[in-house]
């Protein structure tokens, strides 16, 4: 793949955008971790190949899971990581990959992305689309972090034209071989009361919400606030309200066909 990419982008500025894994918190609390082998081998891949040389590569990243142990909230891009869990651990190990490696021939953009939303297809990860979720199915959902713990939700297309805008930027502003960090995040810190309250009034439903006890819970920093990159260099850019994301989430729900299932 990566030798067919490279004739592909043959005498064009190529850029590669690593963005997998579908772990969480929750479930990698062991050591081992498919996406960091992943990550390992897509490395050795596009190291091999001479004709990707000088390429950009994106590496997303999870904010919430690098800055888990950070102190001192809001955090920007420069703030020093600490993970408190699995997850951020493998994220942080991804970063210092990407930046011993790969920085020598190729410009390196790291993205730590903050909270996700939106439509999708597969399983309703994130608080708010299972919140949107449970509102649609009327079904009871566990919250197993206090009401007050604080996070940046950011709409999925807001994200990836976010993705956009930072590595364009980056291209106009740092140097070949140097390490370019972002925040992506719409910088509407709300916290998990607050967003319930935001879906019970947008989907004019009230939610079935129970509180649980989980040990994972242990591992949720309860602030994560952010202050995004495109705010501090003044990226021209204005991120969708969430009630209007809600809206747009909870309407793309209710109007799947009936033989779609809900994950």
């Amino acid at each position: 793949m990566a030798e067919q990419f490279a004739v592909f982008a043959r005498e064009k500025d190529s850029t590669i955008i690593w963005a997998a894994g579908a772990q969480g918190v929750a479930n990698s609390q062991g050591g081992f971790s498919p996406e960091l082998d992943s990550f390992h081998d897509f490395v050795n891949a596009i190291m091999r190949v001479h004709g990707l040389q000088g390429a950009t590569v994106a590496i997303v990243s999870s904010a919430g899971g690098v800055y888990s142990g950070s102190a001192e909230p809001p955090f920007n891009s420069a703030s020093p990581v600490n993970a408190i869990n699995q997850y951020g651990l493998n994220k942080i190990a991804i970063e210092e990959i990407a930046a011993t490696q790969l920085t020598e021939n190729f410009r390196v953009q790291i993205a730590r992305v903050t909270n996700l939303y939106g439509p999708w297809l597969g399983l309703r990860q994130g608080l708010i689309n299972r919140l949107c979720t449970a509102a649609a199915t009327r079904e009871a959902l566990q919250i197993y972090v206090p009401l007050d713990t604080v996070r940046d939700y950011i709409y999925v297309d807001d994200a990836a034209q976010l993705l956009l805008l930072e590595l364009d930027f980056a291209r106009s502003s740092s140097p070949a071989g140097q390490l370019s960090v972002s925040l992506i995040g719409s910088s509407e810190n709300s916290s998990i009361g607050s967003v319930i309250d935001t879906v019970t009034h947008v989907t004019h439903r009230k939610v079935p919400v129970t509180m649980a006890r989980l040990a994972a819970a242990q591992l949720q920093a309860r602030d994560l606030r952010m202050h995004p990159s495109w705010i501090v260099r003044g990226i021209p850019f204005t991120p969708m309200p969430l009630a209007q994301g809600v809206k747009r989430l909870f309407d793309s729900l209710v109007t799947l066909p009936r033989w779609t299932q809900i994950n």
